[in-house]
């Protein structure tokens, strides 16, 4: 059977077309670092730096995308510090059944990217640990309350790029923080004790140091690491797009 021309015409023009772009979140671990993002936090103006609240610094975040099992429920995806972790590690013994924990922050997440690129989730439930007071010490209560999570989506930065706004209270002292997060998370600290090596950052690879493969890190993202995780981190604005 022969086509016409204006149908053979309109099967290459669909055959040509891109498929639609989904919203992907980036996921892996590298070099054995918990968590899939590489975060810092920036307090807002007004904060008072000195308070306890205030003191959050770079660390892994993970970040993870669930698929919904109904067609009409939207897909979620879920976002927990590693300070998280630490805090339940560090009160595991005062978490009995009646505590109160929620580690991970859920919202809901678009299918596709808005027209600037980014997939946006404007809600995420909040984030709870809550330690009762017992013989070993007085109640501790903290609490993440992410919002505006937007996760960037492009062929060159494929869901490897987030910024997020922060409301952490930690004993009723309350901060908030603006979030920048890359994928993926690499160490940055050598020798004994660590100290921060700028090397290990780079993306590329430089044989003559030794150094066989870059750090994994897109190219377009401006690092550095940070003196006190010894994680790479994000320099520049999300996104670090080049192109206009």
């Amino acid at each position: 059977m022969e086509l016409s021309v204006g149908a053979a015409a309109a099967a290459v023009v669909a055959c040509s077309e891109d498929p639609e772009r989904q919203c992907v979140v980036a996921r892996a671990v590298s070099d054995g670092s918990t968590g899939s993002f590489a975060a810092t936090y920036a307090l807002k103006e007004g904060q008072d730096p000195s308070r306890a609240c205030a003191q959050l610094t770079a660390e892994p975040v993970g970040l993870q995308k669930y698929y919904s099992e109904e067609p009409a429920a939207p897909d979620t995806v879920a976002i927990r510090s590693a300070r998280v972790g630490r805090l339940l590690e560090q009160f595991s013994s005062r978490l009995g059944p009646g505590a109160t924990q929620a580690p991970n922050s859920v919202g809901a997440l678009g299918e596709v990217p808005g027209e600037d690129n980014f997939c946006d989730v404007p809600e995420l439930s909040v984030a709870r640990v809550e330690v009762p007071e017992d013989s070993a010490g007085p109640a501790q209560s903290f609490a993440y309350e992410w919002s505006n999570l937007r996760i960037y989506n492009t062929p060159e930065i494929p869901g490897t790029q987030f910024v997020a706004d922060l409301r952490y209270t930690e004993n009723g002292c309350i901060a908030e923080y603006q979030v920048k997060g890359i994928w993926p998370v690499v160490n940055c600290g050598s020798g004994t004790p660590k100290v921060p090596n700028e090397a290990l950052c780079d993306p590329y690879p430089d044989f003559e140091a030794g150094r066989l493969r870059g750090s994994g890190i897109n190219p377009l993202f401006p690092v550095k690491c940070d003196p006190v995780a010894l994680i790479c981190v994000l320099t520049g604005d999300v996104p670090s797009d080049k192109s206009p």
